[in-house]
């Protein structure tokens, strides 16, 4: 895919308000403290600027209803939003600004159907909010869970605005929830995410490390948030020779020194470059398909649906074959996403229902091109979701 920016990229790390003033977020409204004494935003924004960032980050990740509720603000959260973009904005000097998101924008139940929805429906409210005030793109900040992810992105789709996701991993790939990396890499570049990348707790060696197993599978531009001031130039180089286009910059005084490598460096990125991406995907794992899938006996859902999937991981088997009939059914397998250690292939012949499953899918589907739907809407239906037809 082609990307809108231009490459090697490099943004500060300033996400939200708690970042500038040092501020309890859960007792003080950072963004009043802010927008009433902005050169608290300016200062480091120009800092970035002069250091050779090439965009910034609008600090409005935690710019969300469920602080302001708690703090007595909530009647300011486009205010917020809108003034933080145009304050940044006023800096950039024509560099791209992104509009910063964080996860749990409001308190929801475990992953379901109503989960989705809520997350999605917020989602595309802030995101509208940031683009009609002026933002380039979104970042989607320190995401844990994979489905919160895909209606993030999903939702910066229907606004039609560029979305970059980052994610905080432990040194073997995985968010608290145990989402892996490279699962959620392969399902978000299917449904649109324009660049993709981790900010890794053990630091910027194995950031490298895990950015070089993410790179022969990437389509889209891979991002690395680091401290780029404290990083030795033979970890830059590495970040950049192990795939790395992307900077978000945590240093609290940004190095132009370090910001002028990076530039030397290049970018990775070569939409020429043929990518192992052919895979399905659970928020834990991705399957890397064969050339022939061996389908399971139909799977009906039912009561006893989740022991008949787990029977299947003892069989001959690689893919897990399943059988809808209704958008109830489509709620019973991202239910169940997590029963095998096998990628899921659904067959229905209703279009509403097929895009139920798609959406709520905790990952990246594969549909039975036998479907009895008309070729154009299950083209358009698995291009929506990222989904493999087979």
């Amino acid at each position: 895919m082609e990307f809108s920016f231009e490459l090697p990229m490099i943004t500060d790390g300033t996400a939200s308000c708690e970042d500038l003033t040092g501020d309890d977020p859960d007792n003080v409204c950072c963004e009043n403290s802010v927008l009433n004494d902005p050169e608290i935003l300016i200062s480091p924004k120009k800092s970035a600027v002069i250091s050779g960032a090439t965009a910034l980050l609008a600090p409005t990740g935690g710019t969300m209803h469920t602080r302001l509720e708690d703090l007595g603000y909530d009647e300011q959260f486009i205010e917020f939003n809108e003034s933080l973009v145009s304050k940044v904005t006023e800096c950039a000097g024509g560099l791209p600004v992104a509009g910063v998101i964080y996860e749990n924008i409001r308190p929801r139940e475990e992953y379901g159907k109503n989960a989705f929805e809520s997350a999605y429906f917020d989602h595309l409210e802030k995101i509208t909010v940031l683009r009609d005030a002026g933002a380039s793109f979104i970042l989607l900040d320190g995401f844990d869970k994979l489905w919160d992810m895909r209606a993030g992105v999903l939702a910066a789709k229907s606004a039609d605005i560029p979305v970059f996701v980052l994610i905080r991993v432990d040194d073997e790939g995985k968010t608290e929830s145990d989402t892996d990396y490279i699962a959620a890499l392969i399902t978000l570049q299917a449904i649109g995410a324009d660049a993709f990348g981790i900010e890794c707790s053990s630091g910027t060696d194995d950031t490298a490390k895990l950015i070089k197993r993410a790179f022969p599978h990437a389509e889209i531009p891979l991002i690395a948030a680091v401290d780029v001031s404290a990083c030795t130039d033979e970890q830059l180089s590495l970040l950049a020779e192990n795939g790395v286009s992307v900077y978000i910059d945590l240093s609290s005084q940004p190095d132009s020194s370090k910001h002028s490598l990076i530039k030397s460096l290049g970018s990775a990125f070569d939409v020429s470059t043929e990518k192992d991406s052919y895979a399905a995907a659970i928020f834990r794992e991705a399957f890397f398909l064969p050339e022939n899938i061996e389908l399971s006996e139909p799977v009906e859902c039912s009561y006893s649906m989740s022991d008949d999937i787990i029977d299947l991981d003892d069989s001959q088997a690689n893919a897990v074959y399943i059988l809808l009939d209704s958008t109830d059914d489509a709620a019973s397998i991202a239910a169940n996403a997590d029963m095998s250690y096998l990628p899921f292939v659904i067959h229905t012949n209703d279009p509403t229902t097929l895009e139920a499953a798609l959406r709520y899918y905790q990952g990246r589907l594969i549909v039975d091109k036998r479907c009895d739907i008309a070729e154009d809407e299950l083209l358009a239906l698995t291009n929506k979701y990222g989904a493999i037809i087979y």
